[in-house]
C-alpha cells in the first residue's frame, strides 16, 4: 500500500495545480497578476532532497511528459525542464549545508529558473510577446510569493513525510 501513496500524491499534486490555476490572473492594486502554482516542482524537488534522487528523476520525466500534454502545446519542454531543474538543485544542494530553510530557498530559485527558461522559449518561438519588464512585475513576482506561501505551508509535511516513506524503504 505504501508504494501506491508517492504516485497517488504526485497525481493528486498535478491536478491540483490546474485548480489553484483557475484562480489567475488575480487584481492587485489595479494590475492583473498570474499566479502559476508549481506544487508539481515543489513536490519533485523535495522527493529528490528527501526521498530519493533516482526516483525524482522518474517522477519528473513522466509528469512532465503529462503536464506537456495536459497542459501545454509544445511537446517536451516541462518534460525536460522538471529533471534538469532536479539535476540543478542536486549539484547547489551537495555544496551547501542541508535544511528545510535551504531546500525551500532552492525550491523558489529552481521555480524562478523554470519560470524564466519556459518565457524565454515561449518568447524565442513567438508563442508571447510580453517584454521582460511585464513578464517579472505580472508573473515572475507573484507566483514566487504565491509558491513561497505554499512551501511555508507544505514543506515541513512534505519532509518529514518523505523521509519516514525513505526510511522504511531503507528497512525493507
Amino acid at each position: 500500500m505504501n508504494r501506491f501513496l508517492l504516485p497517488l500524491l504526485g497525481i493528486v499534486i498535478f491536478y491540483s495545480e490546474s485548480i489553484f490555476a483557475t484562480f489567475s490572473p488575480v487584481e492587485v492594486a489595479g494590475d492583473d497578476r498570474l499566479l502559476v502554482p508549481r506544487f508539481l516542482v515543489v513536490f519533485l524537488l523535495f522527493l529528490s532532497f528527501y526521498y530519493n534522487k533516482n526516483s525524482s528523476y522518474l517522477y519528473a520525466f513522466v509528469l512532465g511528459f503529462l503536464y506537456d500534454v495536459f497542459f501545454t502545446g509544445i511537446m517536451g519542454i516541462y518534460m525536460f525542464l522538471f529533471p534538469l531543474l532536479i539535476y540543478i538543485s542536486a549539484l547547489i544542494f551537495r555544496m551547501i549545508f542541508q535544511n528545510i530553510a535551504i531546500s525551500g530557498l532552492i525550491t523558489l530559485l529552481m521555480i524562478a529558473l523554470l519560470e524564466w527558461l519556459v518565457y524565454q522559449f515561449n518568447l524565442l518561438i513567438g508563442i508571447t510577446d510580453m517584454n521582460v519588464q511585464t513578464f517579472l512585475n505580472q508573473r515572475l513576482y507573484s507566483t514566487l510569493i504565491f509558491n513561497a506561501i505554499f512551501i511555508l505551508i507544505a514543506a515541513y509535511p512534505l519532509k518529514t513525510w518523505m523521509s519516514a516513506m525513505r526510511f522504511r524503504h531503507l528497512e525493507d
